[in-house]
């Protein structure tokens, strides 16, 4: 029986590929995740990248950690893949590594700044949080943070 992967098994490969290759020459800096004309100060969201290392905003945009801190993009709706990763013991994982990929569906407000967060348990049956911080307001706007 041959293997046939899900559709969305592809689109998720896909978007990696074009992740990689999109962001290979951009500059460091902050990314202004929006077509055309910059929208006016006032109508922008805030992401700091935080503890995501990979960004993939609204299926458009791909953000690297390794070359951007700070995310800027219109307000309201997005959806947003975020990857982060945990360095474990090899009786967890063999490589010593876990890697996570979250989607988030967030409504992001105007002039408010937004920070993605990781956390996790150790020990036997450890358990992984993420979550999104509004810094502006000082609340979870999405996910649970470790208690």
């Amino acid at each position: 029986m041959k293997y046939r992967p899900s559709a969305q098994t592809l689109a998720g490969l896909l978007l990696l590929l074009l992740c990689l290759s999109g962001c290979a020459g951009a500059p460091k800096g902050v990314y202004s995740a929006h077509y055309g004309a910059a929208p006016p100060e006032n109508e922008l969201a805030t992401l700091d990248m935080g503890a995501a290392y990979e960004l993939i905003i609204d299926e458009r945009y791909c953000v690297s950690g390794r070359k951007y801190k700070e995310v800027r993009l219109p307000a309201g709706a997005h959806r947003i893949w975020w990857a982060t990763g945990f360095g474990v013991s090899v009786m967890v994982e063999p490589s010593g590594y876990a890697g996570f990929g979250i989607v988030s569906d967030v409504s992001l407000v105007a002039g408010h700044s937004y920070r993605f967060c990781a956390d996790r348990t150790t020990g036997h049956g450890y358990r992984v949080y993420h979550w999104i911080e509004d810094r502006t307001a000082g609340k979870v706007v999405w996910g649970e943070k470790k208690p």
